[in-house]
C-alpha cells in the first residue's frame, strides 16, 4: 500500500492504534505514554442501566496491560492481558470468566512500526492475518485482512475529505474493492476525535466522544439511527483516580 500525501496531515491526529478497521479509545494506552488513563468505565444502555464495568491495570511506563470485566451483578466476566517486548506491544490476549484463553493476537513491528497482526483462536489455529502499514506513533492508515478459513479478504484506507478537512473517512473493502461501507471521523480544533459516523447500505450509526477541560476523555456514547430518529445504544463512562 503507497502512503500518498494526504498521510501527512492524518498524522496531525491521534486517529487509530493496531485494530484493523476499528477505532478504540484503549489504544492510545497500548502505543502511546497518556499522562491522565482511567482506571474504570462503567458502561450503561440507553436506559441508564449499568451493563458492565471494566477496570484497567498499567505498568511502570503507563501501558495498559490488564482490562478486567464484570457483568451488572458485580460478578467476574472474563479479561484481556497485553504484553510488551521493549517497550512495543508483543500480545493480547482474552480470557472468559472461566479463565479459558479464547483469543489471542500477535504483533509485529519494524522498527516501531506495526506490520503485521496474527489472529488465533484459544487453541492456537491461525485464523486472520493482517498486513498493516503504519506509523512509529501507532496510527494505522491502512490494512489488509485475509481470513484463512474462508479465504476472503477485507482492507480498508483512509482518505482526507476534500470538502471538510476536519474529517477522515475510513473505506472498507472486500477482495474484489468492492465498498462495504465507510466511517466518517470528524476532529474538532484541538485534534479530538468527536464524531466517528458510520455508513453501511441504509444502515447508520454514530459514535460520539466528549472530552473534559484538560483534554481527558470523559465518555463515549454510540446511537443508532431507526427512521429520522436517532437511538442512544449505550454510554461509556471513565473514572479517574
Amino acid at each position: 500500500m503507497i502512503r500518498i500525501i494526504s498521510f501527512l496531515i492524518i498524522l496531525s491526529f491521534p486517529i487509530l492504534g493496531y485494530t484493523p478497521g476499528k477505532w478504540s479509545h484503549k489504544d492510545a494506552y497500548l502505543f502511546k505514554k497518556i499522562k491522565k488513563v482511567p482506571n474504570k468505565e462503567i458502561v450503561r444502555n440507553g436506559e441508564g442501566q449499568v451493563v458492565y464495568v471494566a477496570e484497567y491495570e498499567y505498568n511502570s511506563d503507563g501501558k495498559l496491560i490488564t482490562e478486567t470485566y464484570s457483568d451488572k451483578e458485580g460478578k467476574g466476566d472474563g479479561k484481556t492481558s497485553f504484553r510488551y517486548t521493549d517497550g512495543l506491544l508483543s500480545s493480547e490476549e482474552v480470557y472468559d470468566n472461566g479463565g479459558h484463553l479464547v483469543e489471542r493476537k500477535d504483533f509485529q513491528f519494524k522498527g516501531r512500526a506495526l506490520k503485521k497482526m496474527n489472529v488465533k483462536d484459544g487453541e492456537g489455529r491461525l485464523l486472520i492475518v493482517y498486513s498493516i502499514e503504519s506509523d512509529g506513533e501507532g496510527n494505522i492508515f491502512a490494512a489488509e485482512g485475509k481470513n484463512l478459513e474462508t479465504k476472503d479478504n477485507e482492507s480498508f484506507r483512509f482518505q482526507i475529505d476534500p470538502k471538510r478537512p476536519n474529517v477522515q473517512i475510513q473505506y472498507l473493502t472486500d477482495d474484489k474493492k468492492k465498498g462495504l461501507g465507510e466511517i466518517h471521523f470528524k476532529f474538532d480544533a484541538k485534534g479530538n476525535l468527536v464524531e466517528r459516523e458510520f455508513f453501511q447500505g441504509e444502515n447508520r450509526r454514530v459514535h460520539k466522544l466528549k472530552y473534559k477541560a484538560d483534554g481527558s476523555l470523559e465518555s463515549h456514547s454510540f446511537h443508532v439511527k431507526q427512521g429520522d430518529n436517532w437511538i442512544l445504544e449505550k454510554t461509556h463512562v471513565l473514572v479517574y483516580e
